[in-house]
Order: structure tokens, then C-alpha cells, then sequence
């Protein structure tokens, strides 16, 4: 069973912020203590074994936070 957290990504004044979307993301970053994820927080969940899904936005994940498939 593949492990899945869903993030929103937004532009916010020319930086992407990541926002959590679903039940795990907003664990993450209650656990964190912030209102967004980091890019190395979500490195780290990659490193735990998640995918990281991104809600429809015009933005997308980050190369450096994909998976090699």
C-alpha cells in the first residue's frame, strides 16, 4: 500500500509556499508546529515513504521533490 500526503502549492508574493491538504499533511505540519510544509520537511516525508500528491494548481512540485520512478 502506497502511502500518499495531497499539498496545495501557491505563489504567495513570488515564493511557492506549500499548504497542506489532506488529514496526513496537516499531521506533518502540526507535528513541524507550522502552518506550511518546508521543502526539506517534505523531503523528509519522502524519506518515510510518501508520495507527495499536489492538489490542481498551475504549479507544480519541485524536480527536487519528485520520486524517481
Amino acid at each position: 500500500m502506497t502511502k500518499q500526503i495531497t499539498i496545495e502549492i501557491k505563489d504567495i508574493y513570488g515564493k511557492l509556499k506549500f499548504y497542506p491538504y489532506c488529514k496526513d499533511s496537516k499531521i506533518f505540519a502540526a507535528i513541524a508546529g507550522t502552518t506550511t510544509l518546508t521543502e526539506t520537511n517534505l523531503r523528509r516525508i519522502l524519506e518515510l515513504g510518501y508520495d507527495i500528491a499536489t492538489q490542481e494548481t498551475s504549479y507544480q512540485l519541485p524536480e527536487t521533490l519528485r520520486r524517481e520512478k
